[in-house]
């Protein structure tokens, strides 16, 4: 039987076919395959070591979502008014005339958007059966690992789907990158490093594309818990990922060179990371019912997942080429670094009101405070973690009240130290690395010390 499939089809890929669906498409697939593997799962060492007591349920659920989005995506591949003509093309190939003796005659091999309807009914099908098994009171590892292999199985079977599979779509990258990109290889003599160098680029700015994708899932609240293949994707990614540095790249550089302990670094940073998401932010993230605590966990993986890509691929582009600056490799970054310090300068003002009010307990110095922070609520807390946000609504209507000014003293305290430990966390950012925070140094001590690590970026 011939392979055919829309992939091969140049009047509806060339025209039809956007580069976006087909990168999504791809992403969810392998995210639902990633998805039935154990290992790939959001859980706890605990929960992974007990699986075989544990109820997946939800995971299914959180499949359904996923193969009833790609089906979605399938009949936008179809184009506007596609609809209906792959429906009645479909029929048509399932109502085949009959002969005058009465035998059927062979099938017809469909057009693209015939095989298209197809694959729109098959994942149609599987989005049915996911959700009644989704209803299911408990469902056991076994059984959901048997599943999976059904599903997955079936999918890469098909002609239109399969190849999805097998395939490894690049990520676009805009001109800027290609040019830093091409400095950092054209500084590298050997043509097989250059290649296994080339091919990890690549794979760093696959990660960050699914984070990219990631935040654009998790805006709806309908959406978010699907966002959780793309992070089990992410995991599987990453773990090939470092696999790959230590087999082909690390064994052609001397332990103790530059380049070597770049490598190094880079290995161990993705592998923490990725384990301090799936092992802990994403930790029950599934059975959770609250879109607010879902969204603030998801956004702060999705923060971690997205700086952890940049700064892989700025130390790498560092290491070899000095020549090249590797935060232009991404224009993003100096608008966070924009945003970081505008945070700060205004947490720091915001501070500074806080600290103005406990010591002239005033009517004066009450609204003073009231309207800082409702500049701040208005302005810069958008760069804030969505967690912190209820914090400042939830000091600002308590300082709104009609209650005498010293009623608010020790709330008002209590705001300074949150604020105080806001900005220590702030300025362990990334990006504010060489923008040491003087005010705070100077005037309080605050944020000035040697900083570890940040979690909150």
């Amino acid at each position: 039987m011939p392979r055919f499939t829309v992939l091969e089809t140049s009047a509806l890929f060339s025209n039809r076919v956007k580069y976006d669906y087909l990168f999504e498409m791809e992403m969810w697939l392998k995210g639902v395959e990633r998805f039935f593997v154990l290992d790939h799962l959001p859980l706890s060492s605990f929960e992974r070591s007990h699986a075989s007591l544990k109820n997946f349920v939800e995971e299914v659920a959180v499949v359904r979502l996923g193969v009833a989005h790609l089906a979605l995506l399938t009949t936008h591949l179809l184009g506007e008014g596609k609809e209906d003509l792959a429906s009645f093309l479909l029929f048509l190939d399932s109502q085949v005339s009959r002969g005058g003796n009465g035998t059927s005659e062979p099938m017809r091999r469909g057009s693209a958007e015939t095989e298209l309807a197809l694959v729109v009914e098959k994942l149609d099908d599987f989005s049915k059966i996911l959700d009644e098994i989704s209803r299911a009171p408990f469902l056991p590892l076994q059984t959901y690992l048997s599943l999976g292999r059904i599903v997955v199985g079936t999918l890469k079977s098909d002609p239109n789907l399969g190849v999805l599979f097998r395939e490894n779509l690049r990520p676009v990258l805009d001109r800027e990158s290609k040019q830093s990109l091409a400095r950092v290889l054209a500084s590298v003599t050997d043509s097989s490093q250059k290649s296994a160098l080339a091919a990890l680029f690549v794979e760093l700015f696959k990660g960050l594309r699914y984070t990219e994708r990631i935040r654009q899932t998790i805006e709806s609240p309908s959406t978010i818990k699907r966002a959780l293949l793309v992070f089990g994707l992410i995991r599987a990614q990453s773990a090939g990922l470092c696999e790959f540095i230590r087999k082909r790249l690390l064994p052609r550089f001397p332990e103790e060179s530059p380049v070597g302990a770049g490598l190094e670094r880079l290995v161990f940073s993705v592998e923490m990371e990725v384990k301090k998401v799936m092992e802990l932010e994403l930790v029950d993230v599934v059975l959770m019912k609250d879109p607010k605590l879902v969204y603030a966990r998801m956004e702060d993986a999705s923060g971690i997942l997205r700086d952890l890509f940049q700064q892989s691929v700025i130390g790498l582009a560092e290491t070899f080429s000095s020549d090249v600056d590797g935060r232009a490799l991404f224009p993003e970054y100096r608008t966070k670094l924009d945003q970081s310090l505008k945070l700060r300068d205004d947490l720091w003002a915001l501070l500074q009101a806080v600290q103005a009010f406990s010591r002239g307990t005033d009517k004066k110095a009450l609204k003073a405070m009231i309207d800082t922070l409702d500049a701040f609520r208005r302005g810069s807390m958008k760069h804030l973690m969505f967690k912190d946000w209820s914090l400042f609504d939830r000091f600002f209507t308590g300082f709104s009240r009609e209650r005498t000014p010293r009623a608010f003293l020790p709330a008002a305290h209590q705001f300074e130290v949150f604020l105080k430990t806001l900005i220590r966390e702030v300025s362990k950012r990334s990006v504010l690395s060489d923008h040491p925070f003087r005010a705070g140094r100077a005037r309080s001590g605050e944020g000035a010390e040697p900083q570890e690590p940040s979690r909150y970026n």
